[in-house]
């Protein structure tokens, strides 16, 4: 079986839709079993059908093969600078990766929907775990970009669980040689003669007690190696984590001065209101006095002619009656 032969076949069915997955998977099989390779016919037997998460995957890597590749180089970048300590630049690349994954899951979502089955909260959350796996690990950023996925990954800190798809795999690993005989295992059983094992000499004595000795303090090393580098893991995490948490708080608080500035020039221009409306008031009022004076003056003067009026024509009765005496 040659693993091109594996690796073709799984880049052609894992590109299908899941429901088309199963009845073309065992038709290639048949087709290598018909062939007479029966170790390939074997091996495309056992590719499993893609959830919809993975299958969402492998399309994205096949339909946004560019931003997939954006991801990666991503995810190498970031590792580095999370492991040079270098703060402002895992605050730049963690904006960048925030975008970039979000525009992927949108990506995915799209595709779920042409397809005819809209992802729900579950498998966008695997679709991200994913893509998040592969900025994370570099077996699983070639997983993805491989587009063979047959269940979505997940990064915990120390590696992707089965992350290697079969494009990356190539054929499957080499079957365990057989189990020994068990007599094989069996350390020698002494002499039933009595006889007993030689003493060790002193010098003897001395030498493997130093090799226990030796061996004890490598195994103690070893896992002091392991607990010291389990904590640089945890510090690079912690940082990573820190660093993503003051970019969050930087670009809250560039917001929030943004809001700042923006109300003050609200107050500002509702002051400036203010000091017009002020000074229209005290106009309107002035206005207003003048007036009320006005009225007043006008008043007197209809009193004093109605008085003018009233004396008129008292005189006028006057006149009339005396020129009817003389009559």
């Amino acid at each position: 079986m040659k693993d091109t032969d594996l690796a073709s076949a799984a880049e052609e069915l894992y590109a299908l839709s899941p429901g088309d997955f199963t009845a073309a998977r065992d038709e290639r099989a048949a087709e290598a079993r018909a062939d007479g390779d029966r170790d390939l016919a074997q091996a495309i037997g056992g590719l499993r059908r893609p959830v919809v998460s993975a299958w969402l995957v492998n399309q994205l890597a096949r339909e946004a093969k560019d931003q997939v590749a954006e991801l990666v180089a991503l995810g190498e970048s970031l590792r580095q600078a999370q492991q040079d300590l270098a703060g402002e630049r895992v605050r730049e690349l963690s904006a960048q990766r925030r975008t970039l994954v979000a525009a992927l899951v949108a990506e995915a979502k799209r595709i779920a929907a042409r397809d005819g089955r809209p992802a729900g909260l579950q498998v966008e959350r695997e679709v991200d775990a994913t893509l998040q796996a592969a900025l994370a690990d570099s077996g699983a950023a070639a997983a993805v970009q491989a587009g063979c996925l047959a269940s979505p990954l997940s990064y915990a800190g120390l590696g992707v669980g089965d992350a290697a798809s079969v494009a990356t795999r190539g054929r499957r690993a080499p079957a365990a040689a057989p189990t020994r005989d068990r007599t094989e295992r069996k350390p020698p059983r002494r002499e039933q003669t009595g006889a007993k094992r030689p003493r060790e000499t002193p010098a003897e004595r001395e030498a493997r007690r130093a090799a226990e000795q030796a061996e004890r303090e490598a195994r103690q090393a070893a896992a002091e190696e392991e607990r010291r580098a389990n904590k640089i893991a945890e510090a690079q995490r912690a940082v990573g984590q820190a660093t993503e948490t003051l970019a969050d708080a930087t670009a809250a608080l560039d917001q929030a001065e943004r809001h700042v500035a923006s109300a003050r020039a609200t107050q500002e221009s509702a002051r400036q209101q203010v000091e017009r409306l002020d000074k229209e008031l005290s106009l309107a009022v002035a206005e207003e006095s003048r007036a009320n004076r006005a009225v007043r003056d006008a008043q007197r003067g209809k009193e004093a002619a109605l008085r003018a009026a009233d004396a008129a024509k008292r005189q006028l009765a006057r006149a009339e009656a005396a020129a009817r005496r003389l009559g």
